[in-house]
């Protein structure tokens, strides 16, 4: 199809130069999802290595250890049951780290937050985190009666806790704001922080998938990003996301 534009004899020249350019346009983007696909298949695998090595160290060594310790009390508490007593402490002790891992895990694969409370619970546990983790003074405002179903709750959500990852790690920023609003049968969230910002026109690095996962994202629910920066200025990531008539609580 390209080869048979660039053969066209048109007078009509700002046209096709057009139609080049949305050709153009569409290939880079075409490009984009497909090296996105691919790193991002790769990063669920690193995620999914990661989870089953935190299982293993912080959830099945320990279980493994308990029940060592359970054997032996069982055949010690008559003979010996301070030295039992004293075990079964240490054993109560290993549960409840056991247990605050096994809740830490859950909370990184999903926050039980955002499906008992709803999105705001949920936004307001990720800001928080955010800035115990960060140091980063983060401000949320959000209506507290607003409400979404799914997907847009999830998608949301994960748009902020990734722009708010991307802070972290790019910006060097001291302050956040996030703001999400629903109003004309739309979503938006505006994400602005006071970081070192970089220029928008900048190719992206290649293993740099922070920006297109958002845009993805927003794509999927037929949304739009706006993404405005420029070196030392810091950033703003706009996102509105049309809402279905059946997609409102």
């Amino acid at each position: 199809m390209g080869a048979s534009i660039f053969q066209l004899k048109t007078v009509d020249k700002e046209r096709a130069g057009g139609t080049l350019q949305n050709l153009t346009d569409l290939a880079w983007i075409h490009d984009e999802r497909g090296a996105f696909a691919s790193a991002s298949n790769t990063i669920l695998e690193v995620e999914k290595t990661r989870v089953a090595r935190e299982l293993h160290d912080e959830l099945a060594q320990p279980l493994t250890a308990l029940k060592m310790d359970a054997v032996w009390v069982r055949d010690n508490l008559a003979l010996a049951p301070e030295l039992a007593a004293a075990r079964l402490n240490e054993m109560l002790e290993m549960l409840d780290r056991a247990v605050a891992a096994t809740r830490r895990i859950a909370s990184d694969l999903r926050p039980l937050l955002l499906d008992d409370l709803g999105l705001v619970p949920a936004v307001e546990w990720l800001v928080s985190k955010f800035t115990q983790r960060s140091g980063v003074v983060c401000t949320l405002s959000v209506d507290e009666a607003l409400e979404l179903s799914e997907p847009y709750a999830t998608a949301m959500f994960r748009i902020v806790q990734e722009s708010l990852a991307n802070v972290a790690k790019h910006a060097g920023a001291s302050e956040v704001a996030v703001r999400i609003e629903k109003s004309r049968g739309a979503v938006t969230l505006a994400v602005r922080d006071n970081g070192c910002g970089f220029s928008p026109a900048t190719p992206r690095k290649p293993q740099s998938l922070g920006l297109l996962g958002l845009r993805e994202r927003a794509h999927l629910l037929k949304g739009k990003i706006v993404i405005e920066s420029a070196p030392g200025q810091g950033t703003c990531i706009r996102v509105s996301i049309p809402l279905a008539p059946a997609g409102t609580a």
